[in-house]
């Protein structure tokens, strides 16, 4: 997949998690069988703000040829969707969700595959990718 492809797809899946979070934290919750308290519903709407923030800055740099930004931005995605990836992982292993919170793990293992490779593919091209449209 290219950068672009990875952009992309991360924006719809950040844009929709996001909205959802930011919006109607205890619907998305209940789709886990989680039931969210005041403060955990509080924390799901900076968590959904957080998404949508990443959604825009894949949006925002999808088209870009420049190397360092796409690195970064990469790095930036691998290493949240990492994070994400352990602690889903070990909410479903302590039995904190119901077995849809599984489809959450796999989504972030996904996404930190592909982050991981988008990033490194940019850095085995070296300096000619900045002359190389991102499309």
């Amino acid at each position: 997949m290219t950068y672009r492809s990875v952009a992309i797809v991360s924006v719809i899946v950040s844009v929709v998690y996001g909205v959802a979070a930011l919006i109607v934290p205890n619907d998305l919750g209940s789709v886990f069988g989680i039931t969210f308290d005041r403060i955990a519903t509080y924390e799901a709407r900076l968590l959904g703000a957080a998404y949508l923030s990443f959604g825009i800055v894949n949006f925002l740099t999808k088209d870009t040829a420049e190397l360092l930004t796409r690195r970064a931005v990469a790095a930036g995605n691998a290493f949240a969707w990492a994070v994400s990836f352990v602690l889903s992982a070990a909410g479903e292993v302590q039995g904190l969700s119901n077995a849809i919170g599984w489809s959450t793990v796999g989504l972030a293992f996904v996404f930190t595959v592909l982050w991981a490779w988008t990033y490194a593919a940019a850095r085995e091209r070296g300096p000619e990718a900045k002359r190389v449209p991102a499309r």
